[in-house]
């Protein structure tokens, strides 16, 4: 993803939430000074850094692709959030519901 455009849509969420670079850099264990390359898009956030923007910046992590979101950036959404559930059982039960969404979705495809 383009370090600027994605350093565009954090400084639109924090601006959105009212709060300053010194607050969301605390928020996010970083400094000041990194918040802002990472807005201006002089500096890469790393991936694994982008679910703690996002939820402190209460947006889904999804909001930083918008545009440009491939299957790829799919699959590690769905596997983020999948992978936050507590119980084997609890994973099961969302593979279930999602084999029968599949389903739902198809028939209604190939109608």
């Amino acid at each position: 993803m383009n370090a600027k455009l994605l350093g565009a849509r954090i400084r639109e969420a924090r601006e959105r939430l009212g709060i300053s670079q010194d607050q969301l850099a605390e928020m996010v264990s970083k400094d000041q000074a990194a918040i802002s390359a990472y807005e201006l898009g002089k500096r890469r956030i790393a991936a694994v850094d982008l679910p703690i923007f996002a939820k402190v910046l209460n947006i889904s992590i999804l909001d930083f692709y918008e545009g440009e979101i491939s299957p790829n950036d799919l699959d590690r959404a769905i596997l983020t959030e999948f992978r936050k559930l507590p119980t084997v059982e609890s994973k099961r039960s969302i593979i279930e519901i999602v084999r029968h969404i599949c389903e739902t979705i198809n028939i209604h495809y190939r109608d």
